[in-house]
């Protein structure tokens, strides 16, 4: 009994302390607060055990100086929460708010970097401004009938400096990556070879995240600022057809089919047909043909657009077909018949596949297929290329075949339409695709210059001009006949050759025949060999026969020769494609400034315009990127700003709080301490 009185006076001899400190602090003038003393780890006021007490009384002490120990810490740091233990639901907001500010201080990084850029490519941009504004104004000087020879000297070595120049800036750094080039390239992509420039970059563009949703980009390509690489010529719709290897995700012009469950009655109930593993075309068709409804088995097979489902013994009766919940592979298919009124077979149509790299040459033009014996040739500038397509196999096999063919182009697949798209790599050279012995050229629908070819894109875009009224061309034939031209009518080359063939004087044995050139592009006229050589002149004001390729410019006739047993003039393209691009117009113009051509040197200054606004259009999105990287930094920096507020209060500790908390756990422990030091003194006679 006298050790439970005693242990509890020194407990209130302790709470007396406190309150007593408490009355000191009101005295002192500070706003008066409600306290609770902070509690004394309980006293047990039963009969315990010494020893029990004791581990009480220690562990008290200790949780008090653990307790100072955290205050210290909290005075020392600043911050209240240094562990997990210290507040977890604050601990874990902190945690989601560290990753923001930090992913926040990143995109503010990224952001001031991708500024450089801009800034970079901002001013390479503006020196190809300036170079081709001076070129611009060569144009307009040189177009003049007459200049002397120190004034053209002079033009020369001005869109020579504007050639440099763009050059040079077409081959900036920065940061060890091309400016206009292609991030990707590990070499400088344009490169002089003789008087032409080859274009070796890549359309790649770098891009980095702002924090803009989708990542922005670093640079822009070589052909969205100079024109590089640009397009001479996309290939006619080659129309690929439906056959067992076709993928699901290629049918309807790339929309795909989705693969799901279908719902087959023959005139009872339904039952499904899980088609979800289907990947292929085949694999619909592999597994309908293994249902069997009401006793009588289902046959699928594959049309050239579509699909055919019906009874294997091919008689009549119900097929009604529906789209599960949740499916719509009938739908798109086209075989849906949830009524069954459409007696079988089904059919399915529109299904024709985008065209890919693995589209086969034999599922092209509608399942027709196509012959690409004797392959292609490509004429660049006074360089050649015949290139084999006899091992192809696929539209793939083609793109290889014509990108390691040693020209300078680059072949790609527009698999939207479906077309074969052909890229210049090398300015200030004229391109042209054709045939190389057969009509393959023609059946990827890439050969340039056709029947088709209108008139008015003869000479560059010029026309042709034609004597009012009056014949244009005179062909003479090897037995004297001679045939007068008249092209009034003639709209495109097609209209040309009928013109010769139909000529009254033409029907006979000793006719000319004329048609495109079996190897490469543009006409030959071939005729009996006689006692004259077969001969085309043009007359007056006409220039027809230097338009259409067949007299050489700057002269008025051309001769035919003995090509085996037949006398033959072989033409010239009529219609080559520039290169393309603000460096081959630059190169062309140059050439012309220094011949003279006033006609040349006024379509390229339409060409120069363009190019200009092209640069100007690169430069003015560099400069709405930079605006916009501006905008998303300052909102960035604002966000970062109001994240790291919200962390300070979760993290950061109330320092008057912890101060007052220090106070009052330094009693709280002086407190304990003497309640040790009054039970250890206890004896026995205590206990008496």
């Amino acid at each position: 009994m006298m050790t439970i009185m005693t242990i509890r006076n020194a407990r209130r001899r302790a709470s007396a302390m406190v309150v007593r400190t408490v009355k000191l602090d009101a005295a002192t003038g500070a706003s008066p607060r409600r306290f609770f003393p902070m509690a004394l780890l309980p006293v047990s006021t039963v009969r315990t055990s010494t020893p029990l007490s004791t581990q009480r009384l220690l562990q008290q002490l200790n949780a008090d100086q653990l307790a100072l120990q955290r205050h210290y810490d909290q005075i020392s740091t600043g911050r209240r929460v240094l562990s997990l233990a210290d507040d977890p639901a604050a601990a874990g907001r902190i945690l989601t708010l560290n990753r923001d500010i930090d992913r926040g201080e990143q995109l503010v990084r990224n952001a001031s970097a991708t500024e450089t850029y801009y800034n970079a490519a901002d001013t390479a941009l503006a020196r190809v401004d300036d170079a081709l504004i001076q070129a611009r104004a060569v144009a307009v000087s040189a177009a003049q009938t007459i200049i002397s020879d120190d004034e053209r000297a002079a033009f020369d070595a001005t869109v020579q400096e504007a050639i440099q120049s763009v050059y040079t800036s077409a081959n900036s750094l920065y940061r060890d990556h091309q400016l206009l080039g292609g991030v990707l390239g590990d070499s400088q992509p344009y490169a002089f070879d003789g008087n032409e420039i080859v274009y070796s970059g890549s359309g790649a563009v770098g891009k980095t995240d702002i924090g803009a949703g989708d990542p922005v980009a670093l640079n822009v390509s070589g052909n969205q600022a100079l024109g590089s690489a640009s397009e001479i010529f996309q290939g006619e719709a080659l129309g690929a057809s439906v056959d067992r290897d076709s993928r699901l995700v290629d049918l309807r012009g790339g929309l795909g089919v989705q693969a799901g469950v279908l719902k087959i009655s023959g005139g009872g109930n339904f039952i499904d047909v899980d088609l979800r593993g289907a990947f292929t075309m085949g694999d619909v068709v592999d597994l309908l043909s293994e249902v069997e409804i009401e006793g009588r088995q289902l046959t699928a097979s594959i049309l050239p657009d579509g699909i055919r489902l019906g009874y294997a013994d091919g008689l009549a009766g119900t097929l009604a077909v529906d789209d599960q919940i949740g499916s719509q592979m009938a739908q798109q298919m086209a075989i849906s018949n949830p009524t069954g009124i459409k007696p079988p077979p089904l059919e399915g149509d529109r299904l024709t596949p985008r065209l890919t790299g693995n589209t086969k040459i034999e599922d092209l033009r509608g399942g027709a297929g196509l012959d690409l014996t004797g392959g292609i040739r490509i004429d660049q500038g006074n360089k050649t290329f015949d290139i084999s397509l006899d091992d192809v196999q696929t539209i793939g096999d083609v793109l290889i075949a014509i990108n390691r063919s040693g020209a300078d182009v680059r072949a790609e697949l527009n698999e939207t339409e479906g077309r074969i798209r052909l890229r210049s790599l090398r300015s200030g050279v004229d391109y042209s695709i054709g045939e190389n012995g057969g009509d393959a050229a023609t059946q990827l629908g890439i050969r340039s210059a056709d029947e088709n070819t209108a008139l008015a894109e003869l000479g560059k875009g010029r026309g042709m001009r034609l004597n009012a009224g009056g014949d244009d061309l005179i062909i003479r034939r090897p037995d004297g006949v001679e045939l007068g031209i008249n092209l009034d009518d003639a709209d495109n080359i097609q209209d040309v050759i009928q013109a010769i063939r139909n000529h009254p004087a033409n029907q006979d044995t000793a006719k000319v025949l004329v048609d495109l050139n079996d190897f490469g592009n543009g006409l030959q006229l071939k005729a009996p060999p006689g006692a004259e050589a077969l001969q085309v002149r043009q007359i007056g004001l006409s220039d027809a026969g230097i338009r259409l390729g067949l007299i050489a410019a700057g002269d008025n006739e051309a001769v035919g020769s003995l090509v085996g047993a037949v006398d033959t003039i072989i033409g010239k393209d009529y219609v080559p494609k520039d290169a393309g691009g603000a460096l081959d117009t630059l190169l062309r113009m140059r050439r012309a400034v220094a011949d003279g051509d006033i006609p040349e040197i006024e379509r390229l200054q339409a060409k120069l315009d363009d190019d200009l606004d092209r640069a100007s259009r690169a430069r003015g999105t560099v400069g709405v990127w930079g605006r916009n990287l501006i905008e998303m930094r300052e909102t960035t920096l604002e966000r970062d700003i109001a994240m790291k507020a919200s962390r300070s209060e979760e993290m950061d500790a109330d320092l008057a709080k912890v101060i007052s908390d220090v106070s009052q756990r330094q009693l709280a422990l002086e407190a304990s301490m003497r309640l040790i030091g009054q039970t250890a003194q206890l004896t026995v006679l205590n206990y008496l």
